[in-house]
């Protein structure tokens, strides 16, 4: 922990234990690389010893350092955090057990590959008390799949859904991709379909993001594949946003549908910019008006040379999160509340500039109002980037 971390502690700590953290862990090892990913992640697994090593120092050194603070959320994200052998995810889970107090914890959710797992994998980390499983299918067109550079194919993203039940995970997720080169819309509707005839509780639906370069990006650039439309994804979209709900998987996120009680509940506390911890490299963190990201570099990181990239919020950039945040949930947000708390920072005009702007928004029907609270139509959830720049 550097110096100025050390100084910033006591604020920290009273940030941390002023309500249950969520706790995100990163596990950067893959199998391969997919085509599309731009995320910190590594095929080395030369370096999964020491990676594991730090990522349980780190674990016991931030638990000591605030206080042993309640955690009600914990996410095991990557790369592929099935990667794991079954005595390191049970060293982790116990060395979580001693640096936190676990005991509210609501929710422990790990992210799988479906080419990576087993009934015998998938069981014991259920029985080290993991209950929510995200699998990665992205499709079930094994052509598509090929494109993405998964190491799975679709009978096997079916296959790892059922293995994940009979484990007993009673929460499954599965991701579902847009906007691949190649992809119909009656495919995408057609995998949906599919996808929530297997009895899972929740799906994402990811558009596919090019914005960095990746191998699939100088596919594109270079002309040999096409990417669908602004107009194609957005049609698929709407379509998906009139077909989930009939399959019993409501909308409560931009991009997020679940049966009811069954959404995630550490990545609401985002939306909703509750307190978190992350731990591994290019992890974020976020305590009170301190975020921090921890270095993307994997072996600097483990070696403990990495240094975090570090911000503080000032008032207006915390007030103008909760409206960015929260306008992406279906609930959307209580504008009484930021109104009284914009009063409190002495940043009313801000408040009401925002609100005369949405509330104009609800005349072209993109925004819905009832009294105070304010959420976004199905048609502003389309166009959401647009809109929530106002807050940037």
């Amino acid at each position: 922990m550097t110096p100025e971390f050390q100084s910033w502690l006591p604020s920290g700590r009273r940030a941390a234990l002023a309500e249950p953290l969520g706790l995100y862990l990163h596990v950067p090892f893959c199998v391969d690389r997919c085509t599309y990913c731009s995320f910190t992640t590594t095929r080395d697994r030369s370096l999964q010893p020491d990676t594991h090593r730090r990522l349980l120092a780190d674990i016991s050194t931030w638990g000591t350092a605030l206080g042993r603070p309640a955690v009600d959320t914990l996410y095991l994200g990557g790369g592929t955090p099935s990667l794991l052998s079954l005595e390191e995810l049970a060293a982790l889970t116990a060395t979580l057990r001693r640096a936190f107090d676990l005991s509210p914890l609501a929710e422990a959710t790990l992210e799988a590959n479906p080419g990576t797992v087993d009934l015998a994998w998938l069981q014991q980390a259920r029985d080290l008390g993991w209950d929510r499983i995200s699998l990665g299918v992205q499709a079930l067109d094994d052509a598509l799949l090929a494109r993405l550079g998964r190491i799975h194919g679709s009978a096997q993203a079916l296959e790892a859904l059922d293995l994940a039940a009979r484990a007993g995970f009673s929460r499954r997720s599965a991701d579902l991709m847009v906007g691949i080169p190649g992809q119909s819309l009656s495919k995408v509707i057609e995998d949906a379909r599919v996808l929530a005839g297997t009895g899972l509780e929740h799906l994402s639906i990811y558009l596919l993001d090019l914005d960095k370069a990746c191998p699939l990006r100088a596919e594109i650039d270079a002309g040999r594949l096409t990417l669908p439309s602004e107009d194609e994804v957005a049609d698929v979209f709407e379509a998906l946003q009139e077909e989930l709900p009939r399959l019993g998987l409501a909308p409560y996120e931009i991009s997020n549908y679940a049966h009811p009680g069954a959404e995630s509940i550490h990545n609401t506390r985002y939306w909703e910019r509750r307190p978190y911890l992350g731990l591994g490299p290019s992890a974020a963190s976020q305590l009170g008006n301190r975020r921090w990201t921890e270095s993307g570099i994997i072996p600097a990181w483990t070696e403990g040379r990495g240094e975090p990239d570090v911000q503080e919020l000032d008032a207006a950039e915390l007030l103008a999160e909760i409206p960015l945040l929260g306008l992406r949930m279906h609930r959307g947000v209580d504008w009484g509340a930021l109104r009284t708390l914009a009063e409190a920072l002495h940043l009313r005009p801000l408040c009401d500039a925002w609100e005369t702007r949405l509330r104009g928004l609800e005349k072209e029907g993109l925004t819905v109002w009832k009294e105070d609270q304010v959420c976004l139509s199905a048609r502003g959830m389309l166009m959401s980037n647009g809109i929530l720049q106002m807050f940037v």
